[in-house]
């Protein structure tokens, strides 16, 4: 090992001469690089080798190497870049070559070889490896669009892409990635085949051998390709229209075949309206208004919902019906717009086959107008809850319909308890209890029943009671005029009758610690009342009442919660403890 370390060193000797002679670097950046380069050796070169070194020693050379040009730039010297950067990049390459020879398993050697040689455009060399790393990596398809990728943008070299892309589907006849990405650049080819040609004399297709030969070997793949799935139609369809019209055969093709053999999937049904609306070519031939085109949209999402008539259809349909009104057009297609996504809602609404999300959508949009037909929305609401009575949001949307209409505090009770009895136990019902105390807060005359609609919800089960304490203390603090005395007790009271959060004996510390003069006993109780319910699990709770102890308290009280804190907390709690207490006890030492 030493002496293939020493060779290194005598070989790079004349790039140290010459970084010393252009004064491109100093003596001592020079024995820097020396020494780094010899550890990097070392790490390289020991007997159990990682690919980590590898990477490390190469990130190494490549940032000496952009700070090399950075130099020459500053000093204007271009003299020695055989010497210099063409030697680094020797280094660079033989790192490579011995990295992907060691852990030629390791897939993302070979693509980080191939970045490097497209950032110093070394294209050949890149292509050189491609056929080795199929070799290692020839089952994952991504190594077969990265060959193809680099032959057709990087190298441009059209007849080495096509075999790797027919090698690849051969190998994985399964892989969409692979046919559409061939299609495409078939298509490409014809599309500058077309432009090379424009200006010299008229084109025709028919008399074109090459152009012809290029459309069919990508309508040959097309029709071998056997996993023709929805998002394979999805991907292509989304390919071709960039290659209008020269692709409109074959997309009308694909179309053609996708509305035979995916009738009884919704997503084509909503794919082959959007591309209708949209006027593509290859779905309408002649150019039609955007009303015409939204008419048949709405034919073709019609035959859909009759031979689909499913919630996940009609959801397509008011999606679609949503995204053409988020665009501003002229006012009578808008209305017409309009009149089509109204008519999507009450179309699924009847037939019961509204999704819950849709349907708080048409709920929103419905309350949305300044003055909303009572009668419809209603509908909406009974179809709400008759077909999702465990829908928390649907009955907050009635009750808060109820709020805005500004019914009496007896009907929104009624409502309320309805909704409260009607959900199962396993959902949470305090966004309904946000809305009660919303409703009561914002009535001047309910505003003396406050305090009972507080005890109502501390009596609730812990979800909502651990919610509403902390605030019961706020709201008696400002009810009560800051009577402190009043508020104590009812804290005492929570303590000694409910489960509590810890978000309640924080609040009654933070009132404590506002009076003055602050009461150090009561502000106690607080703190042992935490360590008492949470100090089992929460270091904080402890590390709280020793710096309260130290700062308002007796000091001499750390010591005894130090010793409790140990025998409550489990070991990673406690060194978690350990490590802040020390800096509340001595807080002089520098935290790093």
């Amino acid at each position: 090992m030493s002496e293939l370390i020493e060779l290194r060193r005598e070989q790079t000797i004349r790039e140290y001469e010459c970084m010393k002679h252009l004064k491109l670097f100093t003596d001592v950046e020079i024995q820097s690089i020396k020494n780094k380069r010899h550890y990097h050796d070392y790490k390289i070169e020991k007997r159990t080798k990682h690919l980590a070194d590898f990477i490390n020693y190469i990130a190494y050379e490549c940032n000496l190497f952009s700070l090399l040009v950075n130099r020459r730039k500053k000093l204007h010297i271009t003299a020695e870049w055989v010497s210099l950067e063409k030697s680094i990049h020797q280094r660079v390459r033989v790192l490579y070559r011995r990295a992907m020879a060691r852990f030629a398993a390791e897939y993302r050697v070979w693509t980080h070889f191939l970045q490097y040689c497209k950032m110093r455009r070394y294209f050949t060399e890149g292509s050189s490896v491609l056929d080795q790393m199929l070799g290692y990596h020839g089952n994952k398809p991504k190594a077969w669009l990265c060959a193809i990728e680099w032959e057709y943008r990087q190298a441009q070299n059209m007849s080495r892409a096509k075999h790797y892309t027919l090698r690849g589907l051969q190998r994985h006849p399964e892989c969409r990635e692979l046919c559409i990405r061939f299609i495409s650049i078939q298509l490409l080819e014809g599309q500058k085949m077309v432009e090379n040609r424009k200006g010299k004399r008229a084109f025709l297709k028919q008399t074109d051998p090459e152009l012809e030969k290029a459309l069919q070997m990508a309508q040959l793949v097309y029709k071998n390709f056997e996993h023709k799935d929805m998002q394979f139609f999805e991907e292509l369809l989304k390919e071709l229209k960039q290659y209008s019209p020269l692709s409109n055969a074959l997309a009308r093709q694909a179309v053609s075949e996708m509305r035979e053999t995916l009738v009884d999937k919704e997503e084509m049904w909503n794919l082959l309206a959007k591309l209708v609306f949209e006027g593509d070519e290859f779905v309408s031939e002649e150019e039609t208004k955007p009303s015409e085109r939204l008419d048949k949209c709405l034919t073709i999402y019609q035959e859909a919902l009759e031979r689909l008539p499913t919630k996940k259809m009609h959801s397509h349909c008011i999606e679609a019906m949503l995204q053409l009104n988020s665009v501003e057009e002229p006012t009578d297609d808008q209305k017409a717009k309009r009149k089509a996504l109204a008519g999507a809602f009450k179309r699924a609404l009847a037939d019961d086959l509204l999704e819950e999300d849709k349907l708080l959508q048409y709920l929103k949009l419905l309350l949305h107008n300044s003055n909303p037909k009572e009668e419809l929305v209603m509908n909406v609401i009974n179809k709400g809850m008759e077909q999702y009575p465990a829908s928390v949001e649907i009955w907050s949307a009635y009750l808060r319909y109820q709020i805005l209409k500004d019914v009496d505090v007896q009907e929104l009770e009624n409502a309320f308890r309805k909704a409260i009895k009607t959900l199962p136990e396993r959902v949470s019902r305090l966004p309904l209890w946000k809305l009660l105390f919303q409703y009561y807060n914002n009535r001047p005359a309910l505003l003396g029943k406050m305090e009972q609609l507080f005890q109502r919800a501390i009596d609730q089960e812990p979800e909502i009671s651990h919610h509403y304490q902390p605030l019961y203390l706020d709201y008696l603090m400002v009810s009560s005029g800051e009577n402190v005395a009043k508020v104590r007790g009812e804290y005492q009271r929570l303590v000694k009758n409910y489960t509590t959060p810890l978000d309640l004996h924080t609040k009654m510390a933070s009132v404590e610690t506002s009076q003055s003069p602050l009461d150090a006993s009561e502000l106690r109780k607080c703190y042992e009342n935490m360590a008492l319910i949470f100090g089992k699990h929460d270091p904080t709770v402890w590390l709280q009442y020793a710096q309260f102890e130290r700062d308002h308290g007796k000091p001499q009280e750390m010591q005894a919660l130090y010793v409790r804190a140990k025998a409550a907390l489990d070991d990673q709690s406690f060194a978690t403890f350990m490590a802040e207490y020390e800096i509340i006890r001595n807080p002089y030492i520098v935290r790093y």
